[in-house]
């Protein structure tokens, strides 16, 4: 009885520190999760601003011409037209940009389209401007069971990638998102350079883009595509990539789908 009880005892102890290893675990994830996502605000401050400067250039410009001018009714309409526009996407880029920096993941189910939209608004810089055609092709009102901002996380990690492969010859970029069954395909495609062949299995591992300068992630920790890898399969869903050399490179990921909420479903 003794022998059973010492072995009960040492069973119930190794569980519980399997228990704290465990819990330890998904604090180092998720502080990765956050680090990285903090990263990626950084290395979209310089687009930004950048596009900042774009908006309020015009802005500034034309409300020096009105003020020279007030009895021109004409062109101080247009400078009050201009100054509305100019702060409405200055305010869209800015709410997007405070959504994904916000630590906050207690809705688990968000809209693809939606969240596509947001990360655009996130970057504020058309691709054309870089030379990249974009093209989109999602489901209209089709939700997926992971959080927003997981959800944003992964797709700008996965926009910046393809811009920065892309950025010195243009190409082109597809977002594809359908619904199969009780999952949704989502497919990030660019006609990038593609990542070289003996690195193209351990992609999603820490650091193996920061080690190879042509796949990608060139700027970045090296951690991004591990932190996608995380916050796709934490809901339940996959992310694999196609791609080879001067033939691009498609992520496909597949997540569960959900039932949109009662007050937007149609």
């Amino acid at each position: 009885m003794t022998l059973d009880a010492d072995k009960f005892h040492l069973a119930e102890q190794m569980l519980g520190d399997l228990e704290d290893v465990e819990h330890q675990l998904r604090q180092l994830q998720d502080g990765l999760t956050r680090s990285h996502r903090l990263a990626t605000l950084g290395t979209m401050a310089s687009i930004i601003a950048h596009e900042f400067n774009n908006i309020l250039t015009p802005v500034i410009s034309y409300c020096q011409l009105a003020s020279k001018s007030p009895e021109d009714v004409e062109l101080t309409r247009k400078a009050i037209d201009k100054a509305l526009n100019g702060a409405t996407k200055a305010a869209q880029i800015s709410a997007s940009m405070l959504g994904f920096a916000r630590d906050c993941e207690d809705v688990n189910i968000c809209c693809v389209g939606e969240v596509v939209e947001e990360a655009f608004y996130c970057l504020a810089r058309e691709p054309e401007k870089d030379g990249i055609d974009l093209h989109l092709d999602i489901d209209e009102n089709l939700w997926v069971a992971i959080a927003p901002v997981s959800l944003q996380q992964v797709v700008l990690n996965l926009i910046l990638n393809s811009r920065q492969a892309m950025r010195q010859r243009g190409g082109q970029l597809h977002i594809i998102a359908k619904r199969d069954g009780d999952q949704v395909n989502l497919r990030v495609a660019d006609t990038g350079p593609g990542i070289p062949e003996e690195i193209l299995p351990q992609l999603f591992e820490p650091f193996v883009t920061k080690r190879d300068q042509s796949a990608g992630d060139r700027k970045g920790t090296g951690l991004g595509l591990t932190v996608c890898r995380n916050l796709i399969s934490t809901a339940g869903g996959t992310i694999e990539v196609d791609s080879s050399p001067g033939m691009g490179a498609t992520f496909r990921i597949i997540l569960p789908i959900a039932d949109p909420p009662a007050t937007t479903a149609k």
